[in-house]
């Protein structure tokens, strides 16, 4: 009977350390960039992206007017070949903003 006790006290520390990892991991990862982003809002910028966005056709950056951000998406208005173009992606996925002065 001990020797099962002790089976599932160590089964419960190994889960509460790996879920506790996992919370202090993600914590970590995130950049504020939803409190920078507002004012950032109806300027012309350009955001460069982590990884490459292939279904919305971002590969390294994206270039135009920031319509919309709250703390999960962003909404980018770009021009691409004489066309108005929203890309809706996550805040996760951005590796730098730059605001381009025109």
């Amino acid at each position: 009977m001990t020797i099962f006790f002790l089976i599932v006290i160590t089964g419960l520390l190994i889960y509460l350390i790996s879920e506790y990892k996992k919370d202090k991991k993600t914590a970590s990862a995130r950049l504020p960039w939803e409190k920078l982003l507002p004012e950032y809002i109806g300027k012309t910028c350009e955001i460069t992206v982590k990884d490459p966005l292939v279904n919305i056709d971002i590969m390294f950056s994206v270039t135009g007017i920031l319509r919309d951000a709250d703390d999960e998406w962003l909404v980018m208005e770009c021009t691409e070949k004489k066309k108005k173009v929203l890309k809706i992606f996550r805040i996760e996925n951005i590796g730098g903003v730059k605001e381009i002065g025109k």
